[in-house]
C-alpha cells in the first residue's frame, strides 16, 4: 500500500510538471502572432546573396560528412533583381548532418546602418530550398521574429532569400 501511495504520488508530480511544460511551450508558440493578428505587421524583403566567400572545414572522415563545418562572408547581398548592391552582408557557419550536406546554420545578415537580423535553422542538402526561423534582431530590427526562404542555385553561386519579418 505504501508504495502504490508514493508510486501515485509520482505520478502526479510528473504529471504538473509535464503541465507546465506545456504551457511554456504553448505560450511561446503564441508570443509569434500570424500575419495581420494582434497588430503585428509584416514586412517582406528579398535579398540575393553572391557566394563569393565560403570555407568548408573537413573534420573527421576525409570528404564531406557529419561534422564538417561550412564557413561564410561576409558575401555581399542584392536587392531582388541582383543588380543593386543593398550594403547589407550575411556571413555564417553550418555544421554538417550528413554527406549531402545538410546542416544546423546560423547566420547573421548586417545591414548598411548597423541593423542586423539573425537567422538558425537546418539548410537542406544539394540545391534544394530551405526555410530558416529569424530568432532576432537588433536595431531597426530590434524584436523581430519570422522566416526565411533560401533557395541557392543549381551552382550555388547565388542564394536567393525571401524573408518574412513580422513586427508586433
Amino acid at each position: 500500500m505504501r508504495h502504490s501511495l508514493h508510486f501515485t504520488a509520482m505520478l502526479i508530480v510528473a504529471a504538473l510538471i509535464a503541465g507546465a511544460f506545456w504551457a511554456a511551450r504553448t505560450t511561446a508558440q503564441s508570443a509569434t502572432p500570424p500575419n495581420g493578428a494582434d497588430g503585428a505587421k509584416a514586412e517582406m524583403l528579398t535579398l540575393v546573396e553572391r557566394n563569393d566567400h565560403t570555407t568548408d572545414v573537413d573534420v573527421g572522415d576525409s570528404g564531406p560528412s557529419a561534422g564538417d563545418v561550412r564557413v561564410w562572408g561576409p558575401n555581399p547581398l542584392y536587392d531582388e533583381t541582383n543588380s543593386d548592391d543593398t550594403g547589407a552582408t550575411t556571413q555564417g557557419s553550418c555544421v554538417a548532418l550528413d554527406a549531402s550536406f545538410s546542416c544546423v546554420l546560423v547566420e547573421t545578415i548586417v545591414f548598411s546602418d548597423g541593423s542586423t537580423l539573425q537567422f538558425q535553422g537546418v539548410e537542406l542538402g544539394g540545391a534544394t530550398p530551405s526555410v530558416r526561423t529569424i530568432v532576432g534582431g537588433s536595431g531597426a530590427y530590434l524584436g523581430a521574429t519570422g522566416i526565411a526562404e533560401v533557395a541557392p542555385t543549381d551552382d550555388f553561386s547565388l542564394w536567393t532569400r525571401t524573408i518574412e519579418i513580422i513586427r508586433s
